[in-house]
């Protein structure tokens, strides 16, 4: 039987309103976590591409293609459940995940790790006690609510 290891739930209160913040944070989280997170999933609202940097589109178009089966339409996308393992797959995930309405990421044992809502407004994610350190001195320990 595998060892849990114990998580506390916290929640990224954001520094401020400025787009680069809410990015910085969420790819913070992310790259803390990664390690622990085997699938993912996000919506790509294609609506809003126009306001993407160029890199975040290209991301989108990678995330876009991933899933065969074509969920959504040209305005609205999503991924579908998306395996972590794919370093392409899961760079564009990263790159992308701060602009989407709905990002997700879960361990190998099914458990919710991050939670990402609003184009990275609202950020919930699981970390151990080591991660918890990591993710403060990348955005403060004053931004981490439990």
């Amino acid at each position: 039987m595998a060892l849990v290891q114990r998580r506390t739930e916290y929640v990224v209160k954001p520094a401020s309103d400025s787009e680069s913040d809410r990015v910085a944070a969420c790819r913070a989280v992310l790259g803390a976590v990664a390690g622990d997170l085997t699938r993912f999933e996000t919506d790509i609202p294609w609506s809003m591409a126009d306001e993407w940097p160029a890199e975040v589109r290209a991301a989108a178009e990678i995330l876009s293609a991933a899933d065969r089966r074509r969920r959504g339409t040209d305005d609205y996308r999503q991924t579908g459940i998306q395996e972590a393992g794919d370093p392409g797959l899961w760079e564009a995930f990263v790159a992308f995940a701060p602009y989407a309405f709905d990002a997700s990421a879960w361990s190998a044992e099914g458990r919710p790790i991050v939670s990402l809502a609003d184009c990275a407004t609202s950020i919930a994610v699981r970390l151990r006690d080591d991660q918890v350190e990591q993710v403060a001195a990348a955005i403060s320990p004053a931004r981490l609510t439990r």
